[in-house]
C-alpha cells in the first residue's frame, strides 16, 4: 500500500510539472515560449537598424517642458545661433544613456535569454539589461544611478513592456540642448510591425522638466543576413573633445 501511495504521489508531481510547462514561468521567456494568455513570445533577436533620423523625436516637437527648462533650452539655441559651442555630453565620448540610447547613429542588437533581454548598442559599445524574470526595481534609495538606468519589462502578449528608472540626470535627448532632469523615468512598449520591423513606443516622464509625459515612437529595420555589431571606441576617433567647463573643443 505504501508503494502505491509513493507512485501516486510521483505521479501527482510529473503532472505538475507538464501543467507548468504548458504555462511557462516569466523566466522562460525565451522566443517561441507559450504564456500564460496563450500568446507566444516573438523573436526579436538580431539586428536592428533605425528608420527616422537621429533626433530623438522624428516629428521635431520639443517635449512639453516647463518654463524653467524651456528657458534653459531657449539659452542653450540663442548661443548655438551666436555661433557659440553648445557641449554634446557623447562629445567627449561619455554614454549617451537613456532614452537617446534608442536613437542611436549605429545598430542595435537584440538578445533574449532566460529571464533577460539584452540590447546592445554599436555606438559606444553600450548595453542594456531589461530583467523578464518578475523582479522589480530597487528601493529609490538603494538604485545605482546610471546613464541606462535599471530597466524590468514583462510580456503583455507579443508586446515586450519595460520600465526604466535610475537614470542620470546629466545626458540628452540627441544632438540637440534638449536637457531633462533626474526625475526621468521612460516606460516603453516594443512589438514587431512585422517580421522586418520593430517599433518602440517610448513614453518618457519627467515631473522636474515636464508638464506632461512626452510620446515618442521609433521604428526600426531587420538587418540582413550578414549585419553584425562592430567594436566602437570613441576615445580612437573622437574629433570633438571637450575639456572640462570649456564649451571649446581642444585645439
Amino acid at each position: 500500500m505504501r508503494d502505491g501511495r509513493v507512485v501516486l504521489v510521483r505521479m501527482a508531481g510529473m503532472a505538475m510539472a507538464i501543467a507548468m510547462l504548458g504555462t511557462v514561468p516569466a523566466l522562460a521567456q525565451v522566443p517561441g515560449t507559450k504564456l500564460k494568455d496563450g500568446a507566444v513570445v516573438p523573436d526579436m533577436s538580431g539586428i536592428w537598424e533605425r528608420i527616422e533620423g537621429i533626433r530623438f523625436n522624428p516629428a521635431g516637437q520639443l517635449p512639453p517642458y516647463n518654463a524653467e527648462y524651456r528657458r534653459r533650452y531657449d539659452q542653450a539655441m540663442e548661443a548655438r545661433s551666436r555661433g557659440e559651442r553648445v557641449a554634446d555630453p557623447t562629445s567627449s565620448c561619455l554614454p549617451q544613456g537613456m532614452p537617446r540610447f534608442m536613437v542611436a547613429s549605429y545598430p542595435l542588437e537584440f538578445l533574449q535569454t532566460k529571464g533577460q533581454v539584452t540590447i546592445i548598442a554599436e555606438w559606444s559599445s553600450q548595453v542594456r539589461r531589461i530583467f523578464t524574470d518578475g523582479r522589480g526595481h530597487p528601493p529609490a534609495d538603494e538604485i545605482d544611478i546610471t546613464f541606462n538606468g535599471h530597466s524590468i519589462g514583462h510580456w503583455e502578449g507579443q508586446v515586450l513592456v519595460v520600465d526604466t528608472t535610475g537614470i542620470r540626470g546629466d545626458t540628452s535627448f540627441d544632438a540637440s540642448p534638449m536637457t531633462h532632469s533626474d526625475q526621468l523615468t521612460v516606460s516603453e512598449r516594443i512589438y514587431l510591425k512585422d517580421p522586418k520591423t520593430l517599433v518602440a513606443e517610448l513614453t518618457v516622464t519627467d515631473p522636474g522638466a515636464f508638464t506632461a509625459p512626452w510620446k515618442v515612437v521609433r521604428t526600426y529595420r531587420r538587418g540582413g543576413p550578414d549585419a553584425r555589431i562592430m567594436e566602437y571606441v570613441c576615445e580612437e576617433n573622437n574629433r570633438e573633445i571637450f575639456l572640462p567647463g570649456q564649451n571649446q573643443p581642444k585645439p
